[in-house]
Order: structure tokens, then C-alpha cells, then sequence
């Protein structure tokens, strides 16, 4: 069954913070609801959700009978940027029930086409370094390791950040921004 793909609504906040808590989106030193805020003021037609009719309400008009009360769940999300030079996919999540399912894939095509409509020419993505089945899955949809390394440095402290990268690499902690001259 194809998803309904749409526009963020501000009422998809809590099912969308918990779609992403489920697919482990979350670090300890990000605040997905502050994304979300920050995301609205900004491309808000790049953040994007998939939903769907529950199964039963789906079988019965499929069956030709009243659908009922024709119940949708968020079962997918992504967050998509542009920066002025590349388009950027950020946080795409799909309910663990429904994966497999092409529901990603509707996703990604939908925010792809909404950025080549703004002249976007590339998109661009960073997955996780142990994430072989999102690298695979995004391969299959034309993506390339560009063989590039990320880095990143905060330049605002971000104490849960540091907390987090001493209990997972002893001795190794993040970029942290110099104090003012």
C-alpha cells in the first residue's frame, strides 16, 4: 500500500519526535523539537511525511466497503535543507512496521522532486558510519560515497555532547569552541 506523502504539519510534532526516538535519530546533545522549530522558519516545504490508512480500513474500501472512520498514521519522515548550494537530507526515519515497504524510497523521491523544483542540482546526506543497511539503501536510490570525511566543530559548549563522546570514545571528545581572544 503507497503512503500519502505531504507537508509537515506543526500537529505531526509529537509523532514525528517519536517516529525518530524509535529509529535512534536522537543523540543525547540534540534537541530534535528545536530542530523541528528551526526547520519551519526555514525550506519548510523540504520537511516532508508519509502517512497511512490503518490496514483494516484500507482492506474494507479496497473491498468496496465503508472505510470508517479512515484512520492515518505517520509511518515516515524526512527533514530536507538547501544552503544556498547543496540540497541536504537530514533525519529520514520510517516506522519499523512499515519498512521495507517502499515508504523511504516515496520519501526521498518526493523530497528530491521538491528540491529539483527550487534548481537544486545536488543533495547530499551523511549516514552514520555503522550504518551499512541505510548505505545500501541509499545506493540503491543513485547515491555515492563521495569518499569524504566529515567533520564537524561546535561553536557554542554543548556539555551533553562531551559527555556523550567521553562515554563512547574514552579520551576523544568533541571539537569544543576557543575561548574569545
Amino acid at each position: 500500500m503507497q503512503a500519502r506523502i505531504r507537508p509537515y504539519r506543526e500537529s505531526d510534532e509529537a509523532a514525528v519526535l517519536a517516529l525518530w526516538e524509535a529509529a535512534g535519530i536522537g543523540r543525547p546533545w540534540l534537541d530534535l523539537r528545536a530542530e523541528i522549530a528551526e526547520k519551519l522558519g526555514r525550506d519548510r516545504e523540504l520537511f516532508l511525511v508519509a502517512e497511512q490508512r490503518d490496514e483494516q480500513d484500507a482492506q474494507d474500501e479496497q473491498d468496496g466497503r465503508d472505510g470508517g472512520l479512515g484512520q492515518t498514521r505517520l509511518v515516515g519522515a524526512v527533514m530536507g535543507a538547501y544552503d544556498g548550494r547543496r540540497g541536504w537530507v537530514y533525519h529520514l526515519a520510517v516506522a519499523q512496521d512499515r519498512r521495507r515497504q517502499g515508504i523511504g524510497r516515496q520519501l526521498m523521491l518526493a523530497l528530491e522532486a521538491a528540491m529539483a523544483a527550487r534548481g537544486i542540482s545536488k543533495v547530499n546526506l551523511q549516514v552514520r558510519a555503522d550504518n551499512a543497511a541505510a548505505v545500501g539503501f541509499y545506493e540503491r536510490l543513485g547515491y555515492a560515497d563521495e569518499r569524504l570525511t566529515s567533520l564537524g566543530k561546535w561553536l557554542q559548549s554543548n556539555p551533553r555532547a562531551a559527555e556523550w563522546h567521553a562515554s563512547t570514545a574514552p579520551g576523544v571528545s568533541p571539537p569544543q569552541p576557543e575561548a574569545a581572544p
